[in-house]
């Protein structure tokens, strides 16, 4: 078995590999061209863009092959577009002597494929030449560097690889000057002797060739892909390890905030060592600049620079675009690659300054007394809504995050949110219980709210759970965070809302007649005094918001019961009027009335009126005696 080689560069481009305690140098045929300069993958000079392996390891009779792509550059393949690539591989077995591989074995292909016969390692170089059949005494040499084949007696497996690519970025452009590069694999232990092979996981955003060429779309489709490196083994195991690669047109969006400057940098290989061979032209990249909304481009730099710094930005620089066009000449001919327009965002600075401009309206009753900002007689079923208009009167500062709050009386049903016209689902807003207020605070998102912007909010309730009069005030607010994420909040004007029980509230005195004798049979019992006018017998409070006529009416409902339920009292209780009377007994009696518009009076009887008590008969059980009153309070028609 032969043992390890390892090989290593010199700056005098002489190759030195050890066999055992013996030190090998390798003396290449020609000098190897320096690996080319690139400028944003656009080749600046000639060279290799794939070399071919400097080690590559195999078994006798297991073919193998040798992968390389040489360049020449831009300007080269401008003023050179009708020469040819012609390819001449060189050998050596000792490190010194050379001789050209036959054409039959494979030596005038860009690709050279060997299958090696005994153990052992033979050196290969390429001279790639660029001429054409009319002109071939002026030709374009390329070197490459000089690549060994070590043969081993066993096949070795791989138990990792290390994966790289000459550029991690690749434009998505329709030019075909800065869309590819190469992607390497070096598998540990460098001595194994799998085959390799190369895929994507998108071919929407690159593809890759056998080689290792990897290729981006010329679509102007964006995004990372990965190039996986695929080792098989000899004894059929597999190792795949990945490298990334973004895809993209040359910028990438900026945001700063305002005050500040932003920097767009076209992205790739801007340098490299290499030689300035056949430089004859110029590379312009003019940067221009696209105004927010608009689709004309103003020049803002031109030059060599591959990044532009704006001036300080204001909120105006907000949405703008920037474009870089990458000009190449040589001679009479020009060459341009247009990168992708990147955006520019302004965060504001400052604080945002917000006016809240909010009123109420009841939709179902509109009370004379009224005001944008009160709200008189709001009875249960009342349609009320409330409105908001928030602007940001700032022209720096945003409010982020934005909530727009409205107290509203607890029990409120909520019908409809609207948020600058656009009607929000139950999900997206929320109702916060407070229990110090006794409020359902109504949360409202707004989001963000930028400088000069404004939004208009529209809440549409239906009011509920009102049993008596009762007045509620409410200050909506705006709360959010400013640019710096500090608390920011904005009271709005105070509403106040006089709720109406909407009903007829009667305080009715009960009556005590007294003692009774045994002697009193056909007498009339009399209330006291406290019970006769003027004062009343049944105080009323008509909240009533629409005032129809009303009628009320008293019934006894029962017989005067003893307090032992043993007996009944011999008497009838009578509703006196003008010297007439009617027992109530079981009986609905009119008492008073009112005409439409009329609020009800208290009632006040005389001393000879109203109810009043007739003791029918003697036959009395000593002790107490009661009954109950109802008294009716009915809408007249």
């Amino acid at each position: 078995m032969l043992p390890l080689l390892l090989l290593s560069l010199t700056t005098s481009h002489e190759q030195r590999v050890r066999a055992d305690d013996e030190e090998i140098v390798v003396t290449p045929k020609f000098t190897p061209n320096k690996d080319p300069k690139k400028f944003l993958g656009i080749w600046m000079s000639n060279g290799y863009g794939l070399q071919p392996n400097p080690d590559s390891y195999t078994t006798v009779g297991k073919q193998v092959t040798l992968r390389t792509s040489a360049g020449r550059s831009v300007w080269s393949v401008i003023l050179g577009l009708l020469d040819g690539a012609h390819y001449r591989w060189w050998q050596s077995t000792d490190g010194k002597n050379w001789s050209k591989v036959d054409k039959s074995d494979n030596g005038h292909k860009k690709n050279f494929s060997v299958t090696p016969t005994k153990v052992g390692t033979v050196w290969y170089q390429l001279d790639t030449q660029y001429y054409t059949l009319l002109t071939p005494y002026l030709k374009t040499h390329i070197y490459s560097r000089v690549a060994a084949v070590h043969t081993l007696s066993e096949s070795v497996n791989a138990t990792d690889l290390d994966v790289t690519v000459d550029d991690d970025y690749l434009y998505n452009t329709s030019d075909e000057l800065s869309n590819t590069t190469y992607a390497h694999a070096i598998p540990i232990p460098d001595n194994s002797t799998g085959i390799l092979s190369w895929s994507v996981d998108n071919t929407n955003l690159a593809t890759v060739d056998e080689d290792g060429q990897v290729t981006a779309n010329n679509k102007g489709i964006s995004g990372s892909v990965k190039v996986l490196a695929t080792m098989t083994n000899d004894d059929g195991s597999k190792i795949t390890r990945p490298v990334s690669v973004e895809i993209g047109g040359g910028l990438d969006d900026r945001t700063v905030n305002s005050g500040e400057t932003a920097n767009f940098e076209l992205k790739g290989n801007t340098g490299g060592d290499g030689d300035d061979d056949g430089n004859t032209g110029s590379v312009t990249v003019d940067w221009y600049k696209y105004a927010p909304g608009s689709n004309s481009k103003v020049k803002v730099a031109s030059g060599p620079d591959t990044n532009y710094t704006t001036d300080k930005t204001t909120f105006a620089d907000d949405g703008s675009y920037f474009q870089a066009i990458i000009t190449i000449k040589a001679g009479k001919v020009t060459k341009t690659i247009t990168s992708n327009k990147a955006k520019l965002t302004v965060i504001p600075a400052g604080k945002p300054d917000i006016s809240i401009i909010n009123k109420i309206t009841d939709d179902t009753y509109p009370h004379e007394n009224n005001t944008d900002l009160i709200l008189n007689d709001i009875i249960n079923d009342d349609s009320v809504t409330y409105r908001g208009s928030i602007t940001n009167e700032s022209l720096e500062g945003t409010l982020k995050n934005g909530n727009y709050v409205i107290p509203l009386r607890s029990g409120t049903q909520i019908n409809s949110v609207k948020v600058a016209g656009e009607t929000l689902t139950s999900d997206q807003y929320t109702t916060i219980f407070d229990d110090e207020t006794d409020s359902d605070n109504l949360v409202i998102p707004i989001k963000d709210l930028n400088p000069t912007e404004s939004k208009a909010i529209e809440v549409n309730t239906t009011v509920q759970g009102i049993l008596k009069n009762t007045s509620f005030k409410s200050t909506p607010y705006v709360y959010g965070t400013d640019n710096d994420n500090g608390v920011y909040r904005q009271d709005g004007m105070t509403e106040t809302l006089n709720y109406l029980s909407n009903q007829i509230e009667p305080q009715i005195q009960d009556i005590d007649f007294g003692a009774i004798s045994a002697y009193s049979k056909n007498t009339l019992k009399y209330r006291p005094n406290e019970l006769n006018n003027p004062n009343n017998i049944v105080d009323v409070e008509d909240y009533r918001r629409d005032k129809g006529a009303l009628q009320v009416y008293v019934s006894q409902d029962n017989e005067f019961i003893h307090e032992s339920k043993s007996a009944t009292l011999p008497a009838s209780l009578r509703y006196y009027n003008n010297g007439s009377h009617t027992d109530i007994l079981n009986n609905k009696v009119l008492i008073s009335e009112t005409d439409i518009g009329i609020t009800l009076d208290p009632i006040a009887w005389n001393k000879s009126e109203g109810l009043l008590l007739h003791i029918n008969d003697n036959q009395l059980l000593t002790g107490k005696y009661s009954t109950t009153l109802t008294w009716y309070f009915e809408n007249s028609i």
